[in-house]
């Protein structure tokens, strides 16, 4: 099969076309954004070296304008996702492009393609600033115009699509609500978690003496101050810093880490210093991803998400490197769509957080245990071809697997 991927935010389509490859299929990647988070070469140093496989294509000069105006900007682009393709996975903002697929589509969900480009409240957000004058303007007619028919567009190319890839009812009510009008079932619903077991390799856990923490989530948990932001972007760092704080109080000796990236950096930092825990936490600046991987690798415990969005790639990179993860997993979500649950601490409140570090500091063992289990668990479910087979096969297509020459650079 020929498969086309529009899209690849944060990297997880990256690892969907892996997985795809890795079954024989031909695919191409379009790339559509110049954000690093969203590259390949951020993921993959060779690509930064080498360039980009002949498979990966790099499209981030068509911008949203391109296609809420329809301009010639996008004809390459509509060329790669209609030349002899018999499947388009779009990401981003790439379902308004669906009216023009010649065959069916899956729609990956990730974040702003369904909070933000399918949200009609995102015309408000848009205008909310601007001045009535402005507002009355045929430019400002016009922008309202054009934003409203590219939400519409990418409403219809998630409603028409055969799977929606996106978390399960329940994680994100919002998100829920938006999927309902839509007309999406809960039948088409697919949720996806990639782990990059073949680009990374588990390395032992440190025999230091110190517990080192690493808080690899975006930090981003105040909702007051971020008005357009979904509940799937919160990440409860406030959950965590409480609860290190906590810990710290009643006796453990760990280092904590966080990496400046997100909204509420400067408010973690305030936070920080109203709970005391200065001289125990550092900061690291925002970093590739391959540079990510190697703090990820110096920790022995990795903390991802505990406020109202979900486990996301910090897990999965996580458990391919072998490191356990305290998370709120929010696994009586997830339960009916994988054969067991997200192997890991399970963190909800402060008080959960610091009762997992005083413990595991208390017994490393533990932490070895659960990170042979959290490799284990990687490897069985989350490893990008099973991933890949599990996806097609929820499409209809049986055989999943096939030869192709085309496949290999």
């Amino acid at each position: 099969m020929k498969i086309v991927i529009f899209g690849n935010t944060n990297n997880s389509p990256l690892l969907l076309a892996e997985g795809l490859r890795t079954l024989g299929h031909n695919v191409i990647l379009l790339v559509n954004r110049r954000d690093l988070l969203h590259r390949p070469e951020t993921r993959f140093a060779e690509y930064r070296r080498n360039g980009y496989p002949s498979w990966i294509l790099d499209y981030s000069h068509v911008t949203d304008e391109d296609i809420a105006c329809d301009t010639g900007a996008l004809d390459d682009v509509l060329h790669q996702l209609t030349e002899h393709v018999d499947l388009v996975v779009l990401n981003d903002v790439g379902p308004a492009l669906s009216s023009y697929l010649k065959a069916p589509h899956v729609v990956f969900l990730t974040g702003s393609d369904l909070s933000y480009y399918s949200n009609f409240c995102s015309v408000l957000s848009m205008s909310h600033s601007w001045s009535k004058q402005f507002s009355r303007s045929i430019q400002g007619r016009r922008q309202i115009r054009r934003m409203t028919d590219l939400i519409s567009r990418q409403r219809n190319g998630i409603a028409s699509a055969r799977i929606v890839c996106t978390v399960p009812r329940g994680a994100v009510p919002e998100g829920d609500g938006l999927l309902d009008a839509i007309g999406v079932t809960d039948e088409q619903r697919m949720p996806l978690h990639l782990s990059n077991v073949h680009g990374l390799k588990p390395r032992p856990l440190g025999e230091g003496p110190t517990l080192r923490i690493l808080g690899g989530s975006r930090i981003v948990f105040r909702a007051e101050c971020h008005q357009g932001f979904g509940q799937i972007d919160f990440k409860g760092t406030d959950v965590l810093l409480s609860g290190f704080a906590e810990y710290v109080r009643r006796g453990g000796k760990g280092e904590l880490t966080l990496i400046e990236k997100g909204q509420d950096v400067g408010s973690a930092r305030h936070l920080i210093k109203e709970l005391n825990i200065g001289a125990r936490t550092r900061w690291l600046q925002e970093m590739p991803m391959h540079e990510f991987y190697e703090a990820m690798s110096a920790a022995d415990l990795v903390c991802d998400q505990f406020g109202s969005s979900v486990p996301g790639m910090v897990t999965t990179d996580a458990y391919a490197l072998g490191r356990p993860v305290l998370c709120n997993f929010r696994n009586e979500i997830f339960a009916p769509y994988y054969p067991k649950p997200f192997p890991g601490f399970t963190a909800v409140t402060k008080e959960d957080v610091a009762q997992h570090l005083l413990a595991v500091e208390q017994n490393r063992a533990s932490l070895e245990q659960m990170a042979r289990e959290s490799r284990d668990y990687a490897e069985q479910y989350l490893a990008p071809e099973k991933v890949a087979e599990r996806l097609l096969q929820r499409c209809g297509y049986g055989n999943t697997s096939e030869t192709s020459q085309d496949s290999v650079d």
